[in-house]
């Protein structure tokens, strides 16, 4: 079974302001925070697992997600904790969650693709 990663960690510095109090996976796209059409794609497409990797206000997104279930999806996190890892540390991280075959996205691209 693939896993997905979703790395949403990062700062978003160049949506500053607005960013500074609400992460970007978060931010509203046609009526649903961003990860919303992330998530609810991804089940369309047959995923399972997910594991968010996060970091900056990674909490928020948290309490947002849960554990999946509203998404049909089983949703764990790999959390930075204090200090931000970056794209190859928080991959890291996160390999004990992922499985043998995983599947990175970023926390602010929508990829329309098969995962067949």
């Amino acid at each position: 079974m693939l896993t997905i990663a979703i790395l949403a960690g990062g700062l978003a510095t160049r949506l500053h302001p607005v960013t500074k109090k609400i992460p970007k996976a978060l931010l509203n796209v046609s009526g649903h925070p961003f990860i919303f059409h992330q998530l609810s794609y991804l089940r369309k497409q047959g995923i399972k697992k997910v594991v968010l990797c996060v970091g900056h206000l990674g909490e928020m997104i948290e309490s947002y997600v849960g554990d999946g279930n509203k998404f049909d999806l089983e949703v764990v996190y790999s959390s930075d904790q204090t200090k931000l890892l970056g794209t190859g540390g928080a991959i890291k991280k996160a390999i004990p969650l992922l499985g043998e075959q995983f599947f990175i996205l970023y926390g602010d691209t929508f990829l329309p693709i098969n995962f067949d």
